[in-house]
């Protein structure tokens, strides 16, 4: 009975470390905003010394894997999630909704041009890039989050995730 009692707690002791047994309470929107978060707080833990508390960022639109010139309201709202935590974490970073340089449209979002990327870090001060893609599958949509050194677009630090299907993310994901 004790060594019964042992192994059920070590079960749900990792179970709960790993996060595999979550809050009953919890929605299907609060683990998309956990999970934005977390890969924003991954990329900063990542990133390392590329970075550093107080350093400007330039964010584009997540982009549809299949397409990378098609963005989406979830596209859009994933990149706004982890400009939030990493502003949160003592970063600056650069609104491209409101550069002209950049092509933007209302129902792309904004992504950024190869030749101005160079040109607006420079202005900015911003030594790396928040870009992302995301692909919907049956059941999931997989995410890759990405901060590129700017000055020679390699990658300082990637997250990828897997965030729940549900009836909000069909909505954001339609063109």
């Amino acid at each position: 009975m004790l060594k019964s009692l042992i192994v059920l707690s070590l079960l749900v002791g990792t179970l709960l470390s790993t996060g595999c047994m979550t809050d009953p309470y919890a929605t299907s929107t609060d683990v998309i905003i956990d999970s934005n978060r977390a890969a924003a707080n991954n990329l900063i833990r990542m990133a390392g010394n590329e970075i550093q508390p107080g350093a400007n960022i330039i964010a584009a639109s997540f982009a549809n894997i299949d397409d990378l010139t098609q963005s989406s309201s979830f596209g859009r709202v994933t990149s706004q999630q982890l400009v939030s935590q990493l502003a949160s974490s003592g970063y600056s970073v650069v609104d491209m909704l409101l550069r002209s340089d950049v092509y933007i449209s209302p129902t792309e979002g904004e992504f950024l041009l190869s030749r101005a990327v160079n040109e607006i870090s420079v202005e900015h001060n911003a030594h790396v890039v928040l870009v992302g893609t995301y692909a919907a599958g049956d059941d999931n949509v997989f995410v890759t989050a990405k901060l590129i050194r700017a000055s020679d677009s390699v990658i300082v630090a990637s997250h990828d995730y897997v965030l729940p299907y549900t009836r909000d993310m069909r909505t954001l994901l339609r063109d």
